[in-house]
């Protein structure tokens, strides 16, 4: 199986009505689809009445298609009065991802949607495998898509739906969508009170449903059918929980406001996300202003790190950057400048990794491709050049969020202790963060890094990106290149000659052309400190109780069950590690942190939830015999 999901084929009717050939089947009814739509899952799912008592309503979904569905629903929920203080959550798969230019085509017949059509098609899921997270703060809600098998995602992926549409093609034509096991998974994946709609009433689709623990009725049919289906998953369904090792679902706390330490890309991107959400931040720095530490480079580079397997976490870089880049579009778009990025292999096992690449890509032509016939170097297009300090600054620009500089806490109870307890803590103060939470100690490095700016070295102002191991940056003529990444004691590092000349030399490698025109005595040199962990990836969410957990899963060092799983009060978050790559991880872990402290629906899987998990380190370590407390 290829990394690239394939493309729907697909013929179309005179009334351009789009048929996936692969099925024989129409996308949306003939007679009108969006009609279908409100018959079939909004008055089946009770719509918009459920949502009036819920902030936060979790909607899930078999076949996202053309997305009419969706957009059908966003109209209807614009039109309520929940939309203005409420969150609406959406999820879906596809197998098959329509291109979207194909959607435009099939949504065109109606132009009374066209402005959420349009908003939709600039935030168009792009074509790898897994999950992706887009959200539409103007409207208030999340869309959460995952490319491939219906069977894959509920196997992998954690939520529970106040309602679910099923709109995959036809049973008698499309039978592994309705199949016994992905009904049962629809009561995995339900609250108790969900609400099922369905436009077929095919017998097997009963029986399982009903199988699954859904009490099941007939209803009158949209358009030439007679009949369809809703369904109800009661309150009193048994449930089996299983132990929550890797604290994913953390626990819900009612707060009416955040306190943010740290105010680098961390802390801005968790900030403005609550604040998008309506809840009041407060951020709190020791420093005079925004991105004093590493987050403070005058230029930085967004781009991915492309594994050459399908693994958890090669779907968790790619799926890090690619909401990077539309984070940073939406908020921050003055700062963060598209540009192409030429990466050339390190060494022969690099060599070796793009070749694979080449030979089984995880993304599409219009975001990868290689240099030459030979393939040797790949370009990576729609990549992003920003101005980290200004971008980070924009990111703290909203009513919502006061900033407070020149504020130093020395411990955790001394912001819990000028706090109430409707108050939310989230820390994101780099390779320090082991000052207020020691044992971060013990999993928190810092790298000193330093980077060298000329500006005005050229006429050329044309934005331009190279990278192999160090990057070099081109932008309005002036040229950054860098860094180091090499160990370092104190709080801060110094700037030294010897980090200098590695630059220089890096950069004569990287781009000779560039570095012919260079004049040593015009650079200037900035240090900072990345914070990284032993596994280089970073740690985000709700932090934990190390004795009750530690207890709980005392077990696993025996491989023995556990009953208990990682114990926390949910009143403390933490983002840290980000290392090399801070403006890539940090917008997608923020997200991560909201949902996980208000309850919604995460924006990853559960494997790759278990890479940033701030419990992975203690759980290894006890399953190694390593822990002596």
């Amino acid at each position: 199986m290829t990394r690239l999901p394939s493309r729907p084929n697909l013929d179309w009717k005179d009334d351009g009505t789009p048929v996936a050939t692969a099925f024989d089947d129409v996308y949306f009814s003939r007679s009108d689809g969006l009609e279908e739509t409100r018959a079939v899952f909004f008055r089946a799912c009770g719509l918009p009445e459920r949502w009036r008592d819920h902030k936060s309503f979790t909607i899930a979904e078999l076949g996202f298609g053309t997305g009419l569905n969706f957009l059908a629903l966003v109209d209807l929920w614009l039109g309520s009065e929940r939309c203005s203080d409420g969150w609406l959550d959406f999820l879906t798969v596809e197998k098959h991802p329509m291109a979207a230019e194909d959607a435009r085509r099939s949504l065109a017949r109606w132009p009374e949607l066209k402005t959420y059509v349009d908003q939709l098609l600039a935030s168009w899921p792009e074509q790898t495998m897994g999950l992706q997270r887009i959200v539409f703060p103007q409207w208030r809600i999340s869309l959460s898509i995952f490319i491939g098998d219906a069977a894959d995602w509920f196997s992998t992926v954690n939520f529970k739906a106040d309602a679910w549409f099923l709109d995959g093609f036809a049973p008698a034509k499309n039978e592994a969508m309705w199949s016994e096991d992905i009904l049962k998974g629809l009561g995995d994946h339900a609250k108790p009170g969900c609400l099922v709609g369905t436009y077929t009433v095919a017998g097997h689709v009963r029986r399982g449903l009903a199988a699954a623990g859904f009490e099941v009725s007939k209803q009158p049919g949209f358009g030439r059918k007679r009949e369809r289906l809703e369904a109800i998953y009661p309150d009193n369904a048994p449930r089996d929980p299983q132990p929550d090792i890797f604290l994913r679902d953390a626990p819900r706390r009612e707060f009416e406001r955040v306190i943010v330490v740290g105010a680098g890309i961390g802390g801005a991107s968790v900030a403005r996300q609550f604040a998008e959400a309506g809840l009041p931040v407060s951020v709190i720095d020791k420093a005079e202003g925004p991105a004093s530490g590493a987050s403070g480079n005058p230029y930085g580079l967004v781009m991915p790190r492309l594994d050459a397997a399908d693994t958890p976490q090669a779907r968790f870089l790619i799926q890090s950057y690619l909401y990077a880049l539309s984070f940073y579009a939406r908020y921050a778009p003055d700062f963060a400048h598209e540009v192409s990025v030429t990466q050339a292999p390190q060494s022969d096992v690099e060599v070796k990794r793009f070749s694979k690449l080449a030979e089984d890509p995880p993304l599409n032509d219009g975001r990868l491709s290689f240099s030459d016939e030979e393939r040797v170097s790949l370009i990576h297009h729609g990549a992003a050049l920003v101005e980290p300090a200004r971008l980070v600054a924009a990111l703290l620009d909203h009513p919502g969020i006061d900033c407070r500089w020149y504020q130093s806490v020395e411990t955790l109870e001394a912001i819990s202790g000028k706090s109430d307890e409707k108050t939310l803590t989230v820390i994101s103060t780099g390779h320090l963060i082991s000052s207020l939470l020691p044992e971060m100690a013990e999993w928190i490095a810092g790298k000193a890094g330093q980077v060298e700016l000329v500006q005005s070295v050229s006429e050329d102002n044309e934005v331009k990106a190279i990278a192999s191991g160090s990057y070099a940056l081109r932008k309005d003529g002036d040229l950054l290149f860098g860094a180091t990444f090499e160990a370092f004691e104190g709080d801060a590092p110094a700037v030294t000659d010897g980090a200098r000349a590695h630059n220089i030399e890096a950069l004569g490698s990287l781009a000779p052309d560039w570095a012919d025109n260079l004049v040593e005595a015009q650079l200037v040199s900035r240090a900072s400190v990345r914070a990284t962990t032993p596994d280089r990836f970073p740690i985000a969410g709700c932090w934990f109780d190390r004795s009750e957990t530690l207890l709980n899963l005392a077990p696993l060092q025996h491989g023995a069950p556990v009953k208990g799983g990682a114990v926390s009060d949910g009143k403390v978050y933490v983002m840290a590690g980000l290392g090399a790559r801070g403006f890539t991880f940090a917008p997608f872990l923020a997200d991560l942190i909201v949902s996980q402290a208000l309850g919604r629906p995460l924006p990853l899987a559960r494997s790759e939830q278990e890479i940033v998990s701030p419990v992975r380190f203690l759980v290894r370590a006890i399953r190694k015999g390593q822990i002596t407390d």
